[in-house]
């Protein structure tokens, strides 16, 4: 029988990686945050942050908190029909989760990484994807540094109040699997990909 292994945890925690040793390892990743990604980009809107929690938020008081899952269930049931495992990158809610219980008919595995607040900011601002920080270069005797604006610079803590608010901390409660990642990241690859490779085997 499949399996599906739900990825989650908070902005920077590492789910990311995971998912990258996952594709490497030729298991088929369903990333939910691109359903919110790319009806930001069909509504005109840019990128950044505030534009993709807005879309997010919005797509759930008009659709309800399971919206995402709803959407892209029709890419997992046809991955399930040919893959031993599945694994979906980014659920937020306990909502999302039981409803992919519903369709599938039977329970999912969940991964959480974990990671303290401090260390995922800092990922965050390093990787600068669009949606984590907005960050402009200043020279500064004749030394480019990172200035992050001022006005934008709750973008992180709010990514992490707005998950929060969606129950994302409940859903890491009742994960199967934790694995921290503080430490260095090979230590972690190799015990994501550990896992991986336990869950994928046919037996």
């Amino acid at each position: 029988m499949s399996k599906v292994l739900v990825l989650t945890g908070l902005p920077g925690s590492g789910k990311s990686v995971a998912s990258k040793i996952a594709k490497s390892m030729n298991i088929p990743i369903i990333i939910m945050g691109n359903v919110i990604r790319r009806e930001t980009a069909e509504r005109g809107l840019e990128p950044n942050s505030r534009n993709i929690g807005m879309v997010a938020m919005d797509l759930r008081e008009k659709f309800g908190d399971d919206v995402v899952l709803q959407r892209i269930w029709p890419i997992i049931s046809e991955e399930l029909k040919n893959n031993n495992l599945v694994l979906i990158d980014g659920m937020r809610s306990i909502a999302e989760k039981n409803a992919l219980v519903q369709l599938m008919g039977f329970e999912p595995e969940i991964l959480a990484i974990l990671a303290a607040e401090d260390i995922r900011n800092s990922r965050l601002i390093e990787r600068k994807r669009s949606d984590d920080v907005d960050i402009e270069f200043t020279e500064n005797d004749k030394k480019t540094k990172i200035q992050i604006k001022e006005e934008k610079n709750q973008a992180i803590s709010e990514r992490d109040t707005r998950e929060k608010g969606w129950g994302v901390e409940s859903l890491l409660e009742q994960a199967n699997y934790k694995i921290d990642n503080e430490d260095s990241m090979d230590s972690f690859r190799i015990t994501v990909k550990a896992l991986l490779e336990r869950l994928n085997n046919h037996e």
